[in-house]
This record gives C-alpha cells, structure tokens and sequence, in this order.
C-alpha cells in the first residue's frame, strides 16, 4: 500500500502510519499480515501485506455453493480474527464483505484496518475522530452512523450484518 501523490496529505499520511503501527500489532491467521514497511525513495511511507488469492466472503461462498453450516464457518474465522483485534483494543470500523477475504485454502483474513481505532488511542484520539464518518453504511453499526465513539460492539455488528448477507 503506498500513498497517491497528491493525495498525501499531513492526516492522510498520519492515518496511513497509524495504520501500519495497528497492523504490526496484530499477528493472527485470520488477519492478513504485515511483511514490510518503510519509505519509498520518493519519501512516502509504504508497507506491504500478505497476497490473500482468493475472493471476498460473499463471492467465494457463492461460487463454493456452501450451505448454512459452511457459512457460518466462515464468519466464525472472521469473528477470530476481530476477537484478537479486541483483545489488542483494536476496533476494525470498517467491516464489510470486501474486507474479509477467503483464501484458495478457504482460510479468512481480514484486511484494511484504515480507519481501525485504538482504544487506548491516548493522544491521538482526534485522529481517529476523523475518520468517525469513513464508513459503510450498508454495515455500520447505528453509532457510527450517530457519529458515537465506536466500540467493539461496532464489529460485532459489522458481523452480524455479512452473516446476514451471507445467509
């Protein structure tokens, strides 16, 4: 993931490490990993995550024509994956069907944490703030919507809405 030129401003570039610092923090086979990290020779920060060949939940369980069981399977790796988040007081805030991926091994990662929160955010709680109204509506939980602080109850019920979807 590397930063538009142009689109590289001072609290883009902030979000972009803030997102790369949570990513390190968060090891776990259902969430798809940080390799690398750094700046490119132009000066802008990158980092680099795991290749995840696959499809998003809803299109791999469509093409698998999975049943209930196998459904539900799925958002329980998803849920995993979120549960470590919590447990790291990481809220993801963004998640949605093209967010959690299924690998070839039908393994789910969960990607993008952009606009993920630290709970424990200290000073820079107003950055997170900023991104309060960079969500999905389709997925977000009514606080988000109310511009509330978000919790972990926020993913849980981003999960609640793809298995929804997915059922």
């Amino acid at each position: 993931k590397l930063i538009k030129r142009g689109m590289d401003s001072e609290e883009v570039l902030r979000r972009f490490r803030r997102e790369r610092q949570i990513l390190a923090r968060l090891e776990h086979p259902h969430i798809a990993r940080l390799l690398d990290g750094g700046l490119a020779p132009d000066g802008r920060p990158y980092f680099v995550l795991e290749r995840v060949r696959g499809a998003t939940i809803l299109e791999w369980a469509e093409r698998q024509a999975l049943g209930v069981e196998a459904r539900i399977a799925l958002v329980l790796q998803a849920a995993e994956g979120v549960e470590f988040a919590h447990r790291n007081l990481v809220v993801h805030r963004d998640l949605k069907p093209s967010n959690i991926l299924v690998g070839e091994d039908g393994q789910v990662k969960l990607l993008d944490f952009g606009i993920a929160k630290l709970l424990d955010a200290g000073e820079d709680a107003d950055l997170t703030h900023t991104a309060a109204m960079m969500l999905t509506p389709r997925y977000a939980a009514p606080e988000q919507i109310l511009g509330e602080p978000a919790t972990t109850a926020t993913d849980v019920y981003a999960l609640g809405a793809v298995l929804y979807e997915l059922l």
